[in-house]
């Protein structure tokens, strides 16, 4: 069973205005809904499943660790 993990929603955020992408253009290219996205990057910190960062940080051409808070 995968573990949830954290994700830092202002790290999003900051990645997805540096490619003028909206909420919903990330959400579309990373086949999430909006309301994921939007919920993420509103939280602050929040954990998300692996697959769902995944799909964001292939979404913004990103390394998935670079969208995790630092430790």
């Amino acid at each position: 069973m995968l573990v949830d993990v954290r994700i830092d929603g202002e790290k999003v955020r900051a990645a997805r205005e540096q490619r003028f992408l909206s909420q919903r253009e990330l959400a579309d290219r990373a086949e999430l809904n909006h309301n994921t996205v939007w919920r993420i990057e509103t939280s602050g910190l929040t954990d998300v499943h692996p697959r769902t960062i995944r799909k964001i940080a292939e979404a913004l051409s990103v390394d998935p660790t670079s969208l995790t808070p630092k430790e």
